[in-house]
This record gives structure tokens, sequence and C-alpha cells, in this order.
């Protein structure tokens, strides 16, 4: 039997419980036509006009929806793109980049803000973890996870901000919709899902919750992204900070919100993020679940999640690197220690031994994440 077949067969039993599947997206056979809706206010125009231009030759339509402006500028009369005004429509606010997801046969959909500095290569590496991890899944830059029950939306979280780098792919409970992109023919989202203007984050994390689908955080570099206006007229988030008890209410509602084991299990169920599942991985979480308050996972636990991931992992076909003795159970159950905030005694010398491993193994020899657990160890040991 190969390996492919014997890793097929040990999903399948470990599927009823997780949720995984031994097929794979077929989204790699599809046209990755992106749309991206943006809304804009006339005092961030000239902002407006450098996520235009940064934008619209990475994306196959754009769409921008105009809130108070008197006439349409220059700059987007452009094939590509599509302008509302609120004249016609009435002031949606942000509600706006979500407003042209009928007008659009594009297979992915992302929305952007219209005060954001995004690189050029911004759609490229969306789209890229988006299809890694299949289509049920959206990805951003600017997450959050809250514990449960939410309390506060813009206090008592945990943010991945989309200035500020990160090493892993995370699960967040909400993604800021100014870095969003998703698989419309999977969500098939409609813009009556969308309520009272000036909370499209929430509105999303409510279909996204409904639909039992996945929000992720993407690995990014420090700046990769960055704000363009410092000061802002009509800012959403200082609303918020004034008054979210409709956000609050909705996202309870919802049953938005996160425990160290839901966190773990979101990875367990996508193959992706659980075979590239490393050191860093895990801390990152920790540190996350760590910020808002969330109890350590119950070590009994550490079996049931230790199985589905070894299985991910040797789907890599890559021998992995270990000090001697040490398999790939018992690095799982390591990473799940850390992640889960479980005290774990033996933790400096399994890290010290498997760095020197790692050390000594030829160059490109190894799994990603075993060059990402290096990298992680030689910052932390040396």
């Amino acid at each position: 039997m190969t390996l492919s077949n014997t890793f097929t067969q040990q999903l399948r039993k470990f599927g009823a419980r997780f949720g995984l599947s031994s097929s794979f997206s077929s989204d790699s056979e599809q046209t990755d036509t992106v749309f991206v809706g943006l809304a804009s206010i006339p005092s961030r125009v000239s902002s407006l006009q450098q996520v235009v231009e940064s934008l619209l030759p990475q994306v196959s339509e754009m769409g921008v929806y105009l809130n108070g402006y008197d006439s349409v500028p220059d700059f987007l009369r452009h094939p590509k793109i599509q302008v509302v005004q609120s004249q016609k429509y009435g002031d949606v606010r942000d509600n706006g980049k979500f407003f042209f997801l009928d007008r659009t046969k594009c297979v992915y959909y992302a929305t952007v803000d219209d005060d954001i500095y995004y690189p050029e290569n911004y759609i490229a590496n969306l789209l890229e973890q988006q299809k890694r991890l299949g289509g049920i899944h959206a990805v951003g830059v600017h997450g959050s996870i809250y514990p449960i029950p939410v309390k506060k939306l813009l206090a008592n979280r945990h943010l991945w901000h989309f200035s500020r780098a990160s090493d892993s792919l995370n699960p967040v409970d909400m993604i800021g919709t100014g870095t969003l992109l998703f698989n419309q023919r999977y969500w098939k989202l409609k813009y009556s899902e969308f309520g009272k203007p000036g909370m499209a984050d929430v509105w999303f994390a409510v279909a996204a919750a409904s639909r039992g689908f996945g929000l992720w955080s993407i690995p990014r570099v420090e700046n990769w992204m960055h704000a363009l206006e410092l000061e802002e007229d009509g800012n959403l988030f200082k609303e918020g900070k004034f008054d979210d008890s409709l956000q609050v209410q909705l996202l309870v509602d919802a049953g938005i919100g996160s425990s160290r084991e839901s966190l773990i299990e979101r990875v367990v169920r996508s193959s992706a993020a659980a075979a590239n599942f490393s050191l860093e991985s895990a801390a990152e979480l920790a540190y996350a679940a760590n910020s808002v308050g969330l109890p350590p996972l119950a070590v009994e636990r550490l079996k049931l999640f230790r199985g589905a991931i070894v299985i991910h992992k040797t789907e890599a076909n890559i021998k992995p690197v270990f000090a001697e003795a040490v398999e790939m159970g018992d690095y799982v159950a390591h990473l799940l220690r850390l992640a889960g905030g479980i005290r774990n005694p033996g933790q400096a010398n399994f890290e010290t031994a498997y760095l020197k491993a790692l050390s000594s193994a030829p160059e490109g020899s190894v799994a990603s994440y075993q060059m990402s657990d290096k990298n992680f160890l030689e910052r932390k040991l040396t």
C-alpha cells in the first residue's frame, strides 16, 4: 500500500470527528479571476487614488462605492472599474465594499479600504494562502480572536494587526474587511447579509459563523501593509470604542469566540494549516490565547489532536529530522502542549536536542515547517 493510500484511509478515520477530507479543492483548476470592492469618502480621495493605482493591475475587476462624492474622480474612469455613487443607493459606508457581490462573475472577491497601502504582490499572496486552505476559508491580514462570550468589540481581544509581522497562518474569529479575500463560488455571499452600515467586519464574521467557514490571518513581514491616513473623519474604530453594544450582541448570538481547543481544532480541520503547524505557529497561538485569558487545553485532549496532526504531516512525504529516540508523535505532542498552555517540564531539553539535530541536517533536506522550527529555535536559544 502506498503512503498516499495509507494517508487517505487515515484521514477517513478521523473525518467524522474533525470534518477532514481526503480530497483537495479544485481551486487550482479554476480561473483565478479576482474582483476587489471598496468604499470611499471624499476626504480620502488622495489615498483612494493610491489604493486604486496599486490594486488595479492585480485584479480582474474593481468596484468603488463613493459615499458623499459630488462627482466621480477622473482616475476611476477605467474599463475594469465599476463606480456607484451614494446619491442613487444611499450612504452605506463600509457596506459598500460588498455592494458588487451580485455584479461580478469573478471567482474570488476581495475587499479593501481606501486608506491602506497595498503592496504589488498583495492579491497574489492572499490568493496563494486561500488556495492552500481551500474554498470554504477566507483569508486576511488583520484578524482578531475573542474569548467566549465576547464582551467588547475592541478590547479583550488579540489582534494580528495588518502592519505587524506574523510568521504563521492563524485561525481568527474576525477579519478586518480592509484586508479580505474569499472564494465566492463557495461562499455565495449576498449583499443583503450586511445590515446596519459601519460594521462590515462584524457582518462578515457572522456570515462565516452561519456557514461554518474558516477565517485566517496570513503570514507577512513587518510593514508589508501600512496606513495611508493617520487622522480620519468618521473613523469606524472610534465609533466602535464609543458604543459597541449591537456589534457585541451579534457576535454573542452567532456564537463567535474561541477556546484553546477550538483554535487547535481549526488547525486540525485544515490539512494545509496542520501540515505546516510549527513551533512558531504553536507559540504564536499560545501568545494570542494567553493575551485573552483562555484556559489551558485539557491534557486528555492531546492524544485526540495529536493523531490528526501527525496524519497531515505525513503527507509531505519528507522524512522528518528529530533527536534520537524522538518520533513525530512526540514532536506533535510538544507542539500541542505549547499551543495548549500545558506545562511541559521537558521543553528545554527537547528544544536543545531538536535544534542540534536540525543544525546537523543537510541544507534543503527538511520540510518547510522544520525550517521554521530551526529559525525559531535559533532566535530563542542562541
